[in-house]
């Protein structure tokens, strides 16, 4: 069974600068925490939030990392392609002697 892999490498380049721009413009940091309440219902919102900002730093560092490593994915294959493709043109435009 053959099958083929075809990948548009202007495309994924143009939804990655979409990805980075999207998380660029995460605001992880929280509102400043609510001040003069004693509520336990204040202290709760005030963990919540400084929680909230701590999941949304990571999510935009693991998000960035999955961004850098994808770039390099697709670099390499553009480069495996290539060089198959020089490899595939150096075959076919010549005979080659077998040598015994």
């Amino acid at each position: 069974m053959l099958s083929e892999v075809k990948v548009v490498y202007a495309d994924v380049e143009e939804q990655l600068g979409v990805m980075e721009n999207a998380n660029a413009s995460l605001n992880p940091p929280a509102e400043p925490a609510i001040q003069g309440n004693t509520l336990d219902v204040v202290k709760k919102l005030n963990e919540l939030a400084l929680e909230l900002e701590q999941v949304l730093t990571s999510y935009q560092l693991l998000l960035q990392n999955n961004i850098e490593t994808t770039k390099k994915s697709v670099q390499y294959m553009r480069e495996q392609d290539r060089r198959i493709s020089t490899n595939i043109s150096g075959a076919a435009s010549g005979p080659r002697r077998l040598v015994e």
